[in-house]
């Protein structure tokens, strides 16, 4: 736990990292990199069907502008300050999904290099994140970047249909729309 955290503050224990060593092993990396049941229950299911991904679910947007950063802005040698991490976390567009694999992908390095906390360059005085927010941004970037593709999918399904007298093609539409609302998003077909 970290000397930093504000006692009054309401942030379960479960939500603080540990203290980052600087040379870490996989299962290390891993628990690290692990995001708390509290925020991990906001990053959608790959179970989740795909007409609840793309009709039913909120999802926060990317933010292009992150992507001219260096990666370095998003690691400190700052210990996180886990007492503000709910505050808009949550609120907030995320690094584009090719970034936040990049970020992830670095963060090895990153703690070699002395790393403990992850930034948002976007608010720097609101303090750092843990580091479990790399693989939140990034299972959250997967969500939104799927929802994006089957939300296409399935507006081209909805055009085909309209005003079609093709009686097969009608039976094909609603097969498949059937099928949308029990197939997992992230599954491969």
């Amino acid at each position: 736990m970290f000397p930093h955290r504000n006692p009054a503050s309401n942030v379960p224990a479960a939500v603080q990292d540990t203290k980052v060593p600087i040379v870490i092993s996989a299962k290390q990396s891993d628990h690290l990199l692990k995001p708390p049941p509290c925020f991990a229950c906001f990053i959608p299911l790959p179970t989740l069907p795909v007409s609840a991904l793309v009709h039913s679910t909120t999802l926060p947007e990317f933010d292009p502008t992150l992507t001219e950063l260096d990666i370095c802005k998003f690691f400190s040698p700052d210990d996180c300050n886990i007492s503000d991490i709910a505050s808009g976390f949550l609120q907030r567009s995320i690094p584009p999904l090719p970034l936040s694999s990049r970020l992830l992908d670095a963060f090895d390095q990153a703690v070699q290099n002395g790393a403990k906390s992850v930034c948002d360059p976007r608010f720097p005085l609101e303090g750092n994140l843990p580091c479990w927010a790399l693989t939140y941004w990034h299972d959250v970037g997967r969500a939104i970047a799927s929802k994006q593709k089957w939300s296409l999918a399935c507006s081209w399904l909805a055009h085909c249909g309209l005003g079609n007298p093709d009686i097969e093609l009608a039976a094909a539409i609603n097969e498949i729309s059937r099928m949308l609302q029990t197939l997992g998003w992230d599954t491969m077909l």
